[in-house]
């Protein structure tokens, strides 16, 4: 097992838990609530996001838009087709995540879909009737529990 890298701190670990709550609070409020002078809040927040620790962004809740049929599925991805069938998912408004695998498959996609017909049709039919594609197997999720836009890191990562 690798080393953790400690690039951050622990006022870097509180921004963050601030700028979870809301990625709209101002620094002067962030500020306030860790004691730590605004302009070193303004500047730690570039550093994180230049540095690419984190992004503050839109999380758009699917099910507000009646994408409340969800599927993990797992594929094996010809080579020769990989790429091209990759940027075909980008581009398919029913795919929200896209991973490479190790093991029997190699991709990995998270697909929302308006009803369960229209999840059925795409697994059973569209996927399989792509060339260099086969469906290893897959996932209905009828909740999702807990996603990545709740993740934070530990306390222990950042530097005392």
């Amino acid at each position: 097992m690798s080393d953790k890298v400690k690039n951050y701190d622990q006022v870097d670990y509180q921004i963050i838990k601030e700028l979870s709550k809301d990625a709209r609070v101002s620094a002067s409020t962030i500020s306030e609530r860790i004691g730590v002078n605004e302009r070193t809040v303004r500047r730690r927040i570039t550093r994180l996001v230049e540095t690419n620790a984190i992004r503050i962004t839109t999380i758009v809740e699917p099910s507000m838009f009646g994408y409340h049929s969800i599927a993990d599925i797992n594929l094996k991805v010809d080579e020769k087709v990989y790429h091209d069938f990759v940027e075909s998912c980008k581009q398919n408004p029913n795919v929200c995540y896209i991973a490479s695998g190790w093991g029997e498959a190699n991709l990995a996609i998270e697909t929302r879909f308006l009803d369960n017909e229209e999840m059925y049709d795409y697994i059973h039919y569209t996927l399989p009737q792509t060339e260099g594609i086969e469906v290893v197997n897959f996932f209905i999720i009828p909740k999702i529990i807990y996603n990545i836009d709740q993740w934070l890191p530990n306390d222990k990562d950042f530097k005392e």
